[in-house]
């Protein structure tokens, strides 16, 4: 981890869901700092508030109460077009459904999400090739998402995250659809571009085992923190 001050902090935010007379509290007034250039996996069973708190951090989503700070700006404050621009300048997302467009090469996936932040298409084209280099699909840019594997389409997925040059990559069980060694392979390389890089990455999983790998875990119970743990 490139430690170099806090990046994100958040003060007793609430997450409540309300479905009829039924309230349903996803976060229980949750206090976090992350550090900038930190590796944080967020881990806890289904339901525990893992995704929301992820989705609050990237600001698709707003909280309740609380207040959220991302480079000392307030974000629970934004309206829904100022989390829309946020999102496109600040913000890295990695899905675990890959979420290509299937008429699109992977250069183009990686293109169509840089298209809100700029307007130069070769300078797209340079971020592009270089993202997609770098997490080894040179081979496959002009390939579309169904001549890939799996392991290759989440390695777009990703390149597309990075190509913003972020300030934070988000990413919500980004090996939850792919088989173990792929899995081990994609967690592997988000390792190393966050060495290489210093980028901020936060990441939704079930597998525990990233708590000890990663530079921290954070364990989620009914919406609280109920653990923390040191990796690295």
């Amino acid at each position: 981890m490139t430690n170099n001050g806090r990046i994100v902090r958040l003060e007793k935010v609430t997450k409540e869901y309300i479905m009829g007379e039924t309230t349903t509290k996803a976060l229980d007034a949750v206090d976090l700092e992350i550090q900038k250039g930190e590796f944080l996996v967020i881990l806890g069973p289904s339901g525990s508030g893992k995704t929301t708190l992820l989705n609050m951090i990237a600001a698709l989503d707003s909280p309740s109460r609380g207040k959220i700070y991302v480079d000392r700006d307030e974000i629970s404050a934004l309206s829904d077009s100022q989390r829309t621009k946020f999102r496109a300048e600040k913000i890295g997302l990695v899905f675990q459904f890959f979420n290509l467009f299937p008429a699109l090469t992977a250069r183009e996936n990686v293109e169509i999400g840089l298209a809100l932040a700029m307007k130069d298409p070769d300078e797209m084209r340079k971020r592009s090739t270089k993202y997609l280099k770098m997490v080894g699909m040179e081979k496959h840019m002009d390939k579309y998402p169904s001549q890939l594997s799996g392991g290759e389409q989440q390695r777009v997925a990703v390149a597309r995250g990075l190509a913003k040059e972020p300030s934070i990559l988000v990413a919500d069980e980004p090996t939850g659809n792919l088989d173990a060694e792929t899995g081990k392979k994609v967690w592997e390389m988000l390792l190393q571009i966050n060495k290489e890089l210093g980028t901020t990455m936060i990441s939704v999983t079930h597998q525990t085992q990233m708590s000890k790998i990663a530079d921290r875990g954070i364990f989620l119970r009914s919406g609280k923190i109920a653990q923390v743990v040191t990796g690295g």
